[in-house]
């Protein structure tokens, strides 16, 4: 774990600054002056907060995928489908809110995944190939397995 102190923390530095400038700046005026009325915190507590628990979540599933950039993507593309598609749909949010939202989520998931790998000394974080990688034993077939019963 502490091999990956130095990048979980500048990740989520990095990822802080681009997600409150991007919210600040972009997505909270598109979404008016009702945008975050509750939030407990602040908008700098609550991003850094955010950051912290996000970078963390991508930390271990850097080590289950094992590509960062990848890794990055598919939560980037998530959060995109969950958030912004789904509010858009039920009419919670404008498109250009989600549009500004899902760029800045895409810029936030990229810049993570680029400090991540800079900041990382571990050459197994480093984007690799998929071809490099070995099929976990959870794919093979179920006839191959000793261990079901009949």
């Amino acid at each position: 774990m502490s091999d990956r102190i130095k990048p979980i923390l500048t990740t989520t530095f990095a990822v802080f600054l681009v997600t409150y400038l991007g919210v600040r700046f972009l997505f909270a005026p598109q979404m008016g002056p009702d945008y975050a009325s509750n939030a407990p915190f602040g908008p700098e507590v609550t991003s850094l907060l955010g950051s912290l628990v996000f970078v963390i979540f991508f930390d271990y599933a850097i080590g289950m995928v094992g590509d960062v950039m990848k890794t990055a993507m598919v939560i980037a593309l998530s959060q995109i489908m969950i958030v912004d598609v789904y509010y858009v749909i039920n009419g919670e949010r404008g498109v250009m809110a989600a549009v500004l939202s899902a760029g800045v989520l895409l810029l936030s998931w990229f810049v993570a995944a680029k400090t991540y790998t800079q900041f990382s000394e571990s050459a197994s974080v480093e984007d690799s190939p998929a071809e490099a990688m070995e099929e976990p034993d959870f794919y093979s077939s179920p006839v191959e397995n000793t261990w079901e019963s009949d």
